[in-house]
């Protein structure tokens, strides 16, 4: 139980165990981002900062800020964009918490910079959203080592002309030991395709592995790669991750 509620929130997703009444988590990460294809190419360095605050025993407030990069080559020459990417702002209620198993629902507020996902070449982004998710995670095995579970589902209400999305990530942890966690992440976005003319209408998803390394009782390290296995409307690509975790 104590690595799902500390380690759950892990690079790609929140947790569905709040932090307790006045425990805080940071998380710090660098990203590496490359797609391409025979025309073009298009490279990505973000710095992101995550961190979720246990307001009460049943409320969690938390965020994240990103700012990157972008490196793009195409048809019309070399161009380089850096700017804020997809940033948020979130609330989130406790709905159950068993000795095993804990629910959620979170609202956020997203802004959608100009290094997101949907700004890559042919594509227009930028905009605030509404973001409302559930979120559920329990622990399969406890021993001979530890397996957990996460889920989230959700939808992304986005204001700016892009269309609507819906959201979900599945997250699978396995403990070998107190030192190490591995995590297993899929992600999925599918457009509602109700976006005004030449804004975001894409599909993408998203797998994930990292491995985290708890140096210390308050520090851990975290390193991880994704790949984009399928996507409608944009190009997919790879991503490295580096980063680390603390509490207080």
């Amino acid at each position: 139980m104590a690595a799902v509620a500390t380690l759950v929130a892990a690079p790609a997703t929140a947790s569905p165990w709040n932090r307790g009444d006045g425990d805080i988590f940071v998380a710090n990460r660098l990203d590496y981002f490359r797609s391409s294809t025979d025309v073009s190419t298009y490279a990505r360095l973000d710095s992101d900062a995550y961190f979720e605050w246990g307001v009460t025993d049943r409320w969690m407030a938390g965020g994240k800020a990103v700012f990157g990069t972008a490196f793009i080559e195409d048809a019309t020459g070399a161009r380089t964009v850096s700017g804020f990417g997809e940033s948020d702002v979130f609330l989130q209620r406790q709905l159950q918490r068993g000795q095993h198993s804990a629910t959620a629902l979170r609202l956020a507020g997203v802004w959608s910079g100009d290094v997101t996902d949907g700004a890559r070449p042919g594509e227009q982004a930028g905009g605030f959203d509404i973001d409302l998710r559930a979120l559920h995670g329990r622990d399969i095995i406890l021993k001979p080592f530890k397996v957990f579970v996460a889920a989230e589902a959700g939808y992304r209400h986005r204001f700016s002309g892009a269309s609507d999305q819906a959201r979900a990530e599945f997250l699978v942890g396995i403990e070998p030991s107190r030192r190490f966690l591995i995590l297993l992440e899929a992600q999925s976005i599918i457009s509602v395709r109700n976006n005004a003319p030449g804004f975001d209408d894409f599909d993408l998803f998203k797998a994930q592995g990292s491995l985290v390394w708890r140096a210390t009782g308050r520090w851990s390290l975290v390193a991880g790669a994704r790949t984009e296995f399928g996507a409608r409307n944009i190009i997919p690509g790879d991503a490295f991750l580096l980063g680390f975790w603390t509490e207080f």
